[in-house]
Order: C-alpha cells, then sequence, then structure tokens
C-alpha cells in the first residue's frame, strides 16, 4: 500500500517492500542484526521518505558531519537520527527569508513585479508573479534519489558512484561516541581504491635517465590563451543575454542540419497538433537555491525560448507523459509534444541532440607519436587540490608526494588548484605563521612562492608539469569561470611547469585531454524519472553517469545554469539601517554568500564548450569520492581530492590518479589498442579507455 505526502509525493509504507529495500540499499547482509533494519525502517517512518533518500542522508551525514566511513550500528543511527532532526529543524532557507524582509519595508519592491498585466490567453500567464509563494519545495528527507545499484556503464565493481553531497556542515561535533570503522587505519596510504583495466601492465620508468634533451612526448594546446585574459567583473547584460540565446539557437541550427525534414516552433504558442521545438529548461523561480535542500521536482520546469524562436518567452511543462527523462536547470532540449491552451507544454518525446564523435589520427601521425616516444607508452599523474589540510598551511604531505613523483619517474604530471584554498581557516582568518622561515609572508603571492612553488621546483626538469588553477585559489586574480591562467614568472615555477587556464584541452602525443576544475557532480542535480524497462533505458541509474552524458550532449563542461551557489545564516542583525545598506534582498543574499561557489563569466562562456569533438580522458575533479568510469568511450577521471576537508588538523588523507597508457599498435594482432574507422583507411580511433590502466590510490 502507498500513501502520498502533504506534496503529493508517493511513499512507500509496506513494511515488508520497504524492509526489502532499505536491506539492498544500504547492503545489509544476514549477518547485520535485525536492531539496524528495524532502526532504518523507523527513521523512514519519522521522517517520511524512502530508502534511496535515506541513503543519500547517511552519506552526507558521514561526509559532512564525522568524516569518516561509519559503520551501521544503532549506536551511529541514533547520531544519525539527532542529524535528521537538527536539518529538519534548519530547514528555513534564506531566499524565502529574504523575500520575507522586502515584503515587510515600505520602501522596497519585490524582486519580480510585472511592469503591464498579463492576460489569461497570454502562454506567459503562467509564470508565477510572486516567485517566492510559488516556488515547489520537497520535504528535507526527500532529497535526490539515486538508487545504489545500476552500475552497468562503469568497467568495474565500484560503489563510490553513489549520490553523495556536502552539505553546509555546522559546528556540532559528531565525532563523539561515534563507532568508526576499524578498517580505516592509515596503513591504507598508497593503495589502490579503484583500478581500471587491472589486466593492462604498469609502466616501470623509475630509475630512467637520458642525456638526450628530447622528450618522448609532445604536447599541442586545443585553446588561445589571450582569449581568456578578459577582464572579470564586468559583465553587461545583453552581452550575457546574447550568449545564452546563441546557445538555443545554435543547438536548433545543429539539429536542423541533422534532421532536414523538422521545423521547429514556438512552444509557447497554442497548438493542436505535435511540434518540434528546441530551448533552455529553467526553474520556475529565479529564487531557486539549490544549496539548501530545495529540489526541484518536474511540476517546478519551464522552458525558456530564445528571443529568435519564441521572443524569450517561457511556458511551463508537462511531463506526465513521459516515461523516463533526466532535466536540470541550464539544459538545452529538444523536445516533440504540443500546447493545446497556450498555457502549459505537454512534452511527448524528449529527443536526443546530435552528439559529437570521437578524435581520430591518421597513420603518419601515430607513427610518428610511436617513434618519438620509443614504444614505451605514457605514464601520467593526477593530483587535484587542496594539498594540505584546512586547519594547517603544513604542505609536508605534498612535498612527500612529489619525492614519489620522481621516483615514478612519469611523462607527465597534472596538478589541478587550489594551491592556496582561500577557504582554508588559516588563510580566511589571515593568522598565517610559516615555521623555520627567516621572513614571515606580507601577503598570498608571497605564500605561493615560500611553499608551493619550492615543491614544484623540486619535480625533476625531464618530467612537464601542467598547473590548471581553481575558483578556490586565493593568489589568482581570476575568480571566475572559464579561468585565466597562472602566471609562471610571478610565482617563480620553473621552466618544465606548463599553466593551463580552467577549463583547457590539451594533447599529449594523439591523446586528447579535456579537464575542467569546477564540481558539476556536485552541483548538478537532475530531476529524473527512471523507465522501468530495464532492457535499453535511455537514461542510467547511475547519477555519475547521467551528468557525464549531460555534459557530452550539452557539448559544455559546466552545463548548469544559473551555477550553484551557497548562502550562510542571515546575522544582518543591526536594525534597518544596516538592512538598507544591503541593497534589498539580492544584497542581502550576496552579503551571505559563501566563496565556494561556482562564479560564470556568462559573456566568455565560449570558452568552456568542448569543442568539434569528445577527449580522449576527461578530468573533472570533485568533492565526492573519487572514481574512473567510461562513458560513450571516454576516460572519466575523478581523482578526488588530494586532502580532504577535516575538522582534525593532524588527518592529511586523500587520493590522486595514476595513468599507465600503452603505445598504440596499428597492428591487425593488436586488441584492445587503436581501432580503424570504417570509412577511412588511414584513420585511427585512439581506444584509450581499452589501453589505459588507471589507478586511484590513497595519499
Amino acid at each position: 500500500m502507498k500513501k502520498r505526502d502533504h506534496h503529493g509525493i508517493s511513499i512507500m509504507t509496506d513494511d515488508t517492500e520497504l524492509k526489502v529495500e532499505l536491506a539492498r540499499v544500504f547492503g545489509l547482509t544476514k549477518g547485520d542484526t535485525d536492531d539496524v533494519l528495524r532502526k532504518l525502517e523507523s527513521l523512514a517512518e519519522i521522517f517520511h521518505t524512502n530508502a534511496n533518500d535515506l541513503f543519500v542522508h547517511w552519506e552526507t551525514f558521514n561526509v559532512t558531519k564525522v568524516q569518516d566511513d561509519l559503520e551501521l550500528t544503532v549506536i551511529n543511527l541514533d547520531k544519525f537520527h539527532e542529524y535528521l532532526q537538527e536539518c529538519l529543524a534548519n530547514k528555513g532557507t534564506p531566499s524565502i527569508r529574504g523575500s520575507k524582509e522586502v515584503s515587510s519595508g515600505t520602501v522596497k519592491k519585490p524582486l519580480l513585479r510585472p511592469s503591464i498585466a498579463i492576460s489569461s490567453s497570454s502562454p506567459s500567464s503562467g509564470f508565477p508573479a510572486t516567485p517566492s509563494l510559488k516556488r515547489r519545495k520537497v520535504p528535507e528527507g526527500s532529497a535526490f534519489k539515486t538508487p545504489r545499484t545500476g552500475l552497468e556503464s562503469s568497467p568495474v565493481d565500484y560503489v563510490s558512484a553513489n549520490n553523495t553531497f556536502h552539505s553546509p556542515s555546522s559546528n556540532a561535533n559528531y565525532s563523539d561516541d561515534i563507532q568508526s570503522s576499524p578498517t580505516k587505519t592509515r596503513q591504507n596510504e598508497g593503495l589502490p581504491i579503484e583500478v581500471l583495466n587491472p589486466n593492462l601492465p604498469e609502466l616501470s620508468l623509475e630509475g630512467e635517465t637520458s642525456d638526450d634533451t628530447s622528450k618522448p612526448f609532445s604536447i599541442s594546446l586545443n585553446f588561445d590563451p589571450s582569449k581568456y585574459k578578459f577582464r572579470t567583473m564586468s559583465m553587461k547584460l545583453l552581452e550575457s543575454a546574447d550568449v545564452l540565446d546563441d546557445q538555443i539557437d545554435s543547438m536548433a541550427s545543429i539539429i536542423q542540419e541533422s534532421k532536414h525534414d523538422i521545423e521547429l516552433s514556438n512552444p509557447c504558442l497554442s497548438s493542436q497538433f505535435d511540434i518540434y521545438c528546441c530551448g533552455r529548461i529553467v526553474p520556475d523561480s529565479p529564487l531557486y537555491d539549490k544549496s539548501s535542500n530545495q529540489t526541484l521536482n518536474a511540476s517546478a520546469l519551464y522552458l525558456e525560448t530564445s528571443r529568435l524562436s519564441g521572443v524569450g518567452q517561457r511556458v511551463p511543462l508537462n511531463l506526465s507523459e513521459l516515461e523516463e527523462y533526466s532535466l536540470f536547470p541550464g539544459q538545452i532540449v529538444f523536445l516533440k509534444g504540443r500546447n493545446p491552451t497556450g498555457q502549459e507544454f505537454s512534452v511527448k518525446e524528449i529527443l536526443p541532440l546530435p552528439e559529437l564523435g570521437m578524435p581520430l589520427s591518421n597513420q603518419d601521425d601515430l607513427d610518428h607519436f610511436a617513434e618519438i616516444n620509443g614504444h614505451q607508452g605514457m605514464k601520467v599523474i593526477l593530483a587535484a587540490g587542496p594539498f594540505c589540510n584546512n586547519n594547517t598551511i603544513d604542505f609536508t604531505k605534498f612535498s612527500q608526494f612529489v619525492d614519489k613523483i620522481n621516483s615514478l619517474n612519469p611523462h607527465i604530471v597534472i596538478l589541478v588548484g587550489p594551491f592556496i584554498d582561500i577557504t582554508n581557516n588559516l588563510v580566511r582568518s589571515g593568522d598565517i605563521d610559516l615555521q623555520n622561515e627567516k621572513k614571515q609572508v606580507r601577503d598570498l603571492d608571497d605564500l605561493f612562492r615560500a611553499t608551493i612553488s619550492p615543491i614544484i621546483r623540486k619535480i625533476n626538469s625531464k618530467i612537464s608539469v601542467i598547473m590548471i588553477p581553481s575558483l578556490k585559489d586565493a593568489v589568482i586574480k581570476h575568480c571566475s569561470y572559464p579561468q585565466d591562467k597562472f602566471d609562471r614568472k610571478k610565482f617563480g615555477l620553473p621552466k618544465n611547469a606548463k599553466v593551463f587556464p580552467n577549463p583547457s584541452s590539451f594533447s599529449a602525443n594523439e591523446i586528447l585531454f579535456g579537464c575542467s576544475n569546477l564540481d558539476i557532480f556536485k552541483d548538478l542535480r537532475d530531476v529524473h524519472k527512471l523507465s522501468k524497462n530495464t532492457e535499453k533505458p535511455k537514461f542510467s541509474s547511475n547519477r555519475f553517469d547521467r551528468i557525464i552524458n549531460h555534459v557530452f550532449e550539452q557539448k559544455r563542461y559546466y552545463p548548469m545554469f544559473p551555477s550553484s551557489a551557497t548562502f550562510g545564516a542571515n546575522k544582518n542583525n543591526e536594525g534597518e539601517a544596516s538592512e538598507t545598506s544591503q541593497n534589498g534582498n539580492m544584497g542581502d543574499l550576496l552579503s551571505r554568500s559563501d566563496v565556494n561557489c561556482a562564479s560564470l563569466e556568462v559573456p566568455y562562456l565560449g570558452l568552456s564548450e568542448l569543442g568539434d569533438c569528445l577527449p580522449d580522458v576527461f578530468i573533472s575533479p570533485s568533492e565526492l569520492k573519487p572514481f574512473v568510469r567510461v562513458v560513450k568511450g571516454v576516460l572519466v577521471v575523478n581523482p578526488g581530492q588530494f586532502i580532504k576537508p577535516s575538522k582534525d588538523a593532524t588527518k592529511e588523507s586523500g587520493s590522486y590518479a595514476i595513468f599507465d597508457i600503452q603505445p598504440p599498435d596499428m597492428s591487425s594482432s593488436a586488441e584492445n589498442n587503436v581501432e580503424r574507422t570504417d570509412t577511412q583507411e588511414h584513420e585511427y580511433y585512439h581506444n584509450v579507455h581499452k589501453r589505459s590502466r588507471v589507478s586511484i590510490n590513497t595519499v
């Protein structure tokens, strides 16, 4: 039997089905006590949630509160119960609170108020006039759903691709009286967490030295560095609108070029027959806040048209006829449906967008790369910051890691920021005291030169180092996405250190790398409905797979719009004068915004596009658990954080990735190597995912 809560969400109430689902999602075995299952069942009933959502909250509790991988015991579940109650008590959102403050004032005006009355026959009349009151919200216990199973596109058994979000953590200490897992010890340092293609050998390059100054590889850039040197914080509204419009119109042109028999129409106009249209998915309210667990649902989605195709109007979407979908704000979609009343577009089908192809190389290029490489393959090490504990400025662990790099002697080392993390507690407070330094640093640039630069200079000069910044890097003036590169001379970096922008695309021999240092896996939360037909589902049950597919389909490294933002508590209690100084509701939100958010430079979002083809290797560091996956023939790697944030200043645990890529072999006897195309005799697919051994190791 099922019932519906006050938000209309179906909740399972059958005891037997709920127990089976809880046991499956939480991975309970016969050895677990019945008390654990009864406690989980009690929590699901108390907080009116299902097994998948309860597991998401359990993972969030592990990551943000105790920062450990807890065992399922009754004692730990009691602490989990307290955490859920605290979340329920603090589920008020800054957007709603700010709206009330504005409406209570006598001089402030609402954020959205139509300048003219909209008639009931207008297609836009369905747009809510008071967004803060019309927002569809889901209860705190009904967070984003991600099943634990369904890793069909993953090449190995890997359970870390579950939905694990980093919610804003409170000051409460949940570490006391918690039963930690006995298997998590420091003895696991350097051991692999996950290995892709473990049957392939590791490249042994230790101790290889040569007097030859030529390198066994060549790095070519697929971007223009000068285009990233734009002025930040000077965005113009019309320029941003033109870019957002161009995203829709460009995709519409690509659709019409690939499907000549289809004519795109305006979905906002009344239509009694099915039409095809192209537009952007947007939430029903501009005050929608992803950081406050305001999970979007299917009834809160609108379709936005461009000024060319629909005068920029928005129309509500009715998705009730669809068996499966996966939608998120900012997504460009190709829809089939009708709008019989002029008030709502009923979607009959979500059509696939034209896809990018895989990169190719001709036989002469592959022969050349094999010759300069000596047929020894390529070894790459990847690590993403932060590189010290968030309570210290101690980079000893990073220095030891560089010693290991020199011993492994890879061809390329890719280091992704933040290097000096602006969210570090000492950097925030300015209380920086370097040990063993005669002269203390004057600013953050000096801190970088005194800590990071000497460690980078320790790396063997024959190893190419690629450094990519982060929006959380405290020493870079360019703090929006797309992001300019570091100043190599300013920070005294060695000649073998190459500084690239964020995002960037580059080739090492025939291998095309695409790297974006903005956490799309944490930020993008799609509204999805999965098909019960398990034979050929359009959308994967694994959340990471869906996000990666969206990135490739949208042809942008960060396809979500608006970007993710986090807000702190409202500490403004200084009266009306202080409220006025904050310039209304939006000023109040900006005053409480956190630095750990995605600041998009909208007029330059064209620099964040994938290009003409998919990369061979897609690197996207995330705060979530590290993983390596293969999606659409692309090797997707999240190396995790080198040093994970921790309340314990002595805890320095994290992960990094090692690539061992076999050399291209064009002989007919070679298996799992480059593959000749069907159309061109001398053109080959790289098949990097088949000839690469990727290991994610603990720090």
